[in-house]
């Protein structure tokens, strides 16, 4: 690659120590850009799987909720005081009642709340009030009794959510278990719809970047960088 020293300069030497270390430990296969180009390209190719999980998986929470609150549900004291105050750190009931108070519409709300609350729709003081009546309906892809089905998706998107946190903030993912994030994200996305996971099995690019691996990957050409004037 041209211009190493550059590439190195431009990204930091701090960055990319971590890429440098794992290379060195391919035993001089994969150099450490490559491995960080690769980092890139398969950060990117999973955010379609992301992104179609997350959509389905808060759609089906929003359909349990209506279900059991009505089709206005943001505004329902019933359900604004089921939540937490706190959490971990986390206001499930603050951040309703900043997506509410800022929309004229339960979609705009939906679209409103952050990943965290749909998660926190999965922990087990839901299991009664919100899960035990419901589940089968928004995600018919479970033949599981709903305490079990809902637990696992909790665990399902915590794991999705550090994935996702990783890839927003640039950080390394390839020392992660890579084939079993793809895995659980089609299961999450097949309990909503299996036609969907089935949609997304077809479109997804990331297997075939997990096939290639760092050494072997090609990237797309691209056009020389202009000479500074």
């Amino acid at each position: 690659m041209r211009d190493r020293h550059l590439i190195h300069r431009s990204f930091s030497a701090e960055r990319l120590q971590t890429y440098e270390a794992a290379a060195a430990r391919m035993a001089g296969h994969t150099h450490a850009f490559e491995l960080y180009e690769w980092n890139m390209h398969i950060s990117c190719a999973f955010m379609l799987p992301l992104h179609t999980c997350e959509i389905v998986i808060r759609n089906a929470v929003a359909d349990a909720i209506a279900l059991r609150h009505g089709p206005a549900w943001p505004w329902q004291d019933g359900l604004r005081l089921s939540l937490p105050g706190s959490a971990g750190g986390y206001n499930a009931r603050d951040e309703l009642r900043r997506a509410a108070g800022s929309c004229s519409s339960t979609p705009s709300v939906v679209a409103g709340l952050r990943f965290a609350f749909w998660q926190h729709m999965f922990t087990q003081r839901f299991d009664q009030s919100l899960w035990s009546k419901t589940i089968q309906r928004v995600m018919p892809g479970s033949s599981d009794p709903a305490r079990q089905t809902r637990a696992r998706t909790f665990a399902d998107l915590e794991r999705v959510r550090h994935l996702r946190n990783r890839i927003a903030h640039h950080e390394p993912i390839f020392g992660r278990d890579l084939d079993e994030d793809l895995t659980t994200i089609l299961r999450l996305v097949r309990l909503r719809c299996p036609h969907v996971g089935q949609w997304m099995q077809i479109r997804q690019t990331v297997s075939a970047l997990l096939i290639q691996g760092p050494s072997r990957f090609t990237p797309p050409a691209a056009s020389p960088c202009p000479n500074a004037g």
